[in-house]
């Protein structure tokens, strides 16, 4: 692969800076709203997100509203614990992964406006001093569908901070949300996962472990000069041919 030049937009920067200025134990809710079939986008912005929340020390919730997103986000802490520097990270006191909850989100969210712990049913460290949704800080959903926009709905009503990563096909809906503040960010995308990436690796986070994104963006771009190229030698013996058959 090759080393990419590209500039961070200020949707990437404001999500990093949110998390970059809370203070350590702050709690964050991941909204774990996908799964295998958009990994390729949305899972490193997944693991840049619960690793900068691991370096500042902040308490992680991973909540999955889909089934078949849960064993993806249990593999991605396994590979996670097995870098040295997440290597002593535990369940239950760093992360939790809340599970499924067969009802819709505003449902989730009044429940644990109420009593966050026994919304889910879960034990550890973790919970100490989280009573209601009132006490997390910051809630990051990453998604492929407008299931984001439920807690958009519900923020209004519940104040609290909301970033969002989207594919780049949905991610255009998500626009006129952060030109209002409803949204405090955006991950747009495979580039979008690339600029955290960057961001993160800027500020010391080991390039080895974090650049997946990167890697993937690289592959995109030669793909499209591929395509390119191919389209230009289609036009060209196109006209080439044209112009033969006219002089004869």
């Amino acid at each position: 692969m090759f080393d990419q030049e590209f500039t961070i937009s200020k949707e990437t920067q404001r999500v990093y800076n949110i998390i970059e200025e809370m203070n350590e134990g702050d709690a964050v809710f991941i909204d774990w709203a996908f799964d295998p079939t958009l990994q390729a986008e949305l899972l490193p912005m997944a693991e840049q997100t619960i690793k900068q929340c691991l370096d500042k020390k902040l308490r992680i919730f991973i909540y999955y509203p889909y089934v078949t997103g849960i064993s993806l986000g249990e593999n991605l802490l396994v590979n996670i614990k097995k870098e040295d520097k997440y290597k002593n990270i535990e369940n239950g006191v760093e992360f939790i992964h809340l599970g499924y909850l067969p009802i819709d989100v505003d449902m989730m969210l009044f429940s644990s406006y109420s009593d966050f712990k026994s919304t889910f049913g879960k034990e550890g460290k973790i919970f100490r001093g989280i009573k209601t949704m009132d006490d997390i800080k910051y809630i990051m959903s990453i998604s492929g569908s407008d299931h984001t926009e439920s807690y958009i709905v519900l923020q209004k009503r519940f104040g609290f901070k909301l970033g969002v990563g989207v594919t780049a096909v949905i991610g255009p809906d998500f626009v006129p949300y952060l030109q209002t503040g409803q949204l405090d960010g955006m991950l747009f995308g495979l580039r979008g996962a690339a600029e955290y990436e960057k961001l993160r690796v800027r500020h010391g986070a080991d390039k080895i472990y974090n650049q997946k994104a990167d890697k993937g963006l690289a592959s995109l771009s030669l793909s499209q000069i591929v395509m390119f190229l191919f389209i230009g030698i289609g036009n060209f013996i196109y006209f080439y041919e044209r112009k033969h058959k006219q002089k004869t």
